[in-house]
């Protein structure tokens, strides 16, 4: 069915052009290539369509008849496609992006509305979850990810990684001997995050890497959660430097084993693979990577 599609059109320009060659010139088709899908196409329909020599070519009756009706798929495909080739970024078009729900409190946020401002045409829609979206089953053309990624047919770039602090509210560590190595955390109640494991690595400024294991009794889906329990006392948590900073500086948290840091966290872009690079995806991902960061 979509190879009649295809000979059809094929016929229908032979047709308006009056040859082969004509028709197959239009096309950027080979007349040999033309002239098997015509061939194709009445072997097909059961009929002849057209009576032809090396001259000349005219349309049988049932010819006539099957041309009304390419003629019509023909204008229909052209139409669409000029169409299509000639809306550009002055258009309205539709972009979905997934974004983790952290961001909400962090300066990504300012990038956002750089680019609702320059792109007033744009119809935007954010998904704000700490949940990563199924991108191709959820039609997400953006998904802004924290952590590595896995190994896919999707594209990635990173565009930025942010800091974090290993944090305790004074009233949960008043119940517990003081904190001397990363080890004695794993006595500790943590805030578990479902979507990431129970571990930590931590780094001293010698370079020594020390990896512990938790079995937190308390799990979210939400960094953002994870840190208002840590604050009202619940267990311990891991929170960006923009979500804690201005705690810390307040004493209403408190930085545990500040000569040791975790990893910071890479955030990435990812989106389809089969995407143009002139497209607003592109845009948009450029729009939220570092100035002096291209997205190729």
């Amino acid at each position: 069915m979509i190879e009649d599609v295809r000979y059809l059109i094929v016929f229908a320009k032979v047709v308006e052009k009056g040859s082969f060659r004509a028709g197959a010139s239009s096309l950027s088709l080979s007349t040999a290539s033309v002239s098997a899908y015509v061939s194709r196409l009445e072997e097909n329909l059961g009929v002849a369509l057209l009576y032809r020599n090396t001259r000349k070519l005219s349309l049988t009756s049932d010819g006539e008849k099957v041309f009304e009706v390419a003629k019509d798929i023909m204008s229909l495909y052209e139409n669409g496609i000029y169409d299509f080739k000639r809306s550009d970024k002055t258009s309205c078009h539709n972009l979905k992006v997934s974004v983790p729900a952290l961001f909400i409190h962090s300066e990504f946020m300012q990038k956002i509305a750089a680019f609702i401002d320059n792109n007033p045409n744009v119809n935007l829609s954010l998904l704000y979850s700490d949940i990563r979206n199924d991108i191709i089953a959820n039609g997400i053309d953006i998904a802004l990810r924290i952590g590595d990624m896995p190994d896919s047919t999707l594209k990635a770039k990173r565009v930025f990684s942010f800091n974090r602090k290993v944090v305790a509210s004074n009233e949960l560590l008043d119940k517990y001997p003081p904190i001397t190595h990363p080890k004695d955390l794993q006595e500790f109640p943590w805030i578990g995050l479902t979507m990431r494991a129970s571990t930590r690595t931590f780094t001293n400024a010698e370079g020594d890497k020390i990896e512990i294991k938790y079995s937190p009794k308390t799990f979210v889906d939400n960094i953002d959660a994870a840190y208002r329990l840590a604050k009202l006392g619940s267990g311990i948590a891991v929170p960006p430097d923009f979500l804690a900073n201005d705690d810390l500086a307040n004493n209403k948290v408190v930085e545990l084993l500040p000569d040791w840091s975790v990893d910071s966290l890479k955030v990435y872009a990812v989106w389809p693979s089969n995407v143009p690079t002139n497209s607003l995806i592109y845009d948009f991902i450029q729009s939220v990577s570092p100035e002096s960061d291209s997205c190729t």
